[in-house]
């Protein structure tokens, strides 16, 4: 488990302002969204919320620190 935003596999994009979406190897991991009182509220990958932040990369780590979902066999 890591807590580090940057972590291998882990892209953040901003998709608008005070938006950003999380993913990691391609999978969903949740979404920012800066409040109007300037906190980031995140939220997991199933739209619970996950806390609220006064730093950006706060609220990435706690995003970020979840177990990774495991991965289906292709066949």
């Amino acid at each position: 488990m890591t807590t580090d935003p940057n972590a291998a596999g882990v892209v953040w994009a901003r998709v608008e302002d005070g938006f950003h979406v999380g993913s990691r190897w391609g999978e969903f991991l949740g979404y920012i969204e800066r409040q109007n009182d300037g906190v980031f509220a995140a939220f997991d990958m199933h739209s619970r919320p996950a806390g609220r932040f006064t730093v950006i990369t706060h609220a990435m780590s706690a995003l970020t620190a979840q177990p990774p979902r495991p991965h289906p066999v292709r066949r």
